[in-house]
C-alpha cells in the first residue's frame, strides 16, 4: 500500500502519475521516474533527483509495510495547507489535493496547479 501527503508549495512538478510504488513527476515537458519499490522498512530518505530543476519528492518512509511519500502541489494566492494522508489510488492529477483555508482573507484569486494547468479554487458559498 502507498499513501501520499501532498504539501502546498510555491514550486512543484505540474503533476504526477502513480502506478503502485512507482511515481512519475511531470514538469515543463520533462519527466522523472521514481521507483520506490525497493525502499526498505525503516530506510532513511536523503533526496530525489529533481524533475526539470524542481524538487518532486520531499520525504519517503516505509512503516509497517506501508510506503508513505510526501509530494507537492504548486499553489498561488491564498492560505493553503497539506492534503493529509490519502491512499495513492485516490490521487487524481487533475484535482486540487491541498486544502485552502477560506476563513482567511488574501489578495488575488486562489489557484493550484494540476495536469490542466492553473485551476482556480472554487469559492465557498456561505
Amino acid at each position: 500500500m502507498t499513501q501520499l501527503n501532498i504539501l502546498a508549495t510555491g514550486q512543484s512538478p505540474d503533476y504526477y502519475t502513480i502506478a503502485g510504488e512507482v511515481i512519475t513527476a511531470y514538469h515543463g515537458g520533462q519527466t522523472e521516474v521514481y521507483d520506490l519499490s525497493g525502499f526498505p522498512e525503516g530506510g532513511q530518505f536523503t533526496s530525489a533527483d529533481p524533475v526539470n530543476g524542481v524538487p518532486a519528492i520531499r520525504h519517503v518512509e516505509r512503516t509497517g509495510g506501508v510506503l508513505k511519500v510526501q509530494l507537492c502541489q504548486q499553489v498561488g494566492p491564498g492560505h493553503w495547507s497539506e492534503s493529509g494522508w490519502i491512499d495513492a489510488t485516490a490521487y487524481d492529477p487533475d484535482a486540487i489535493h491541498v486544502k485552502r483555508d477560506t476563513t482567511k482573507a488574501h489578495a488575488g484569486r486562489a489557484w493550484a496547479k494540476t495536469r490542466q494547468g492553473k485551476v482556480f479554487a472554487e469559492e465557498e458559498v456561505a
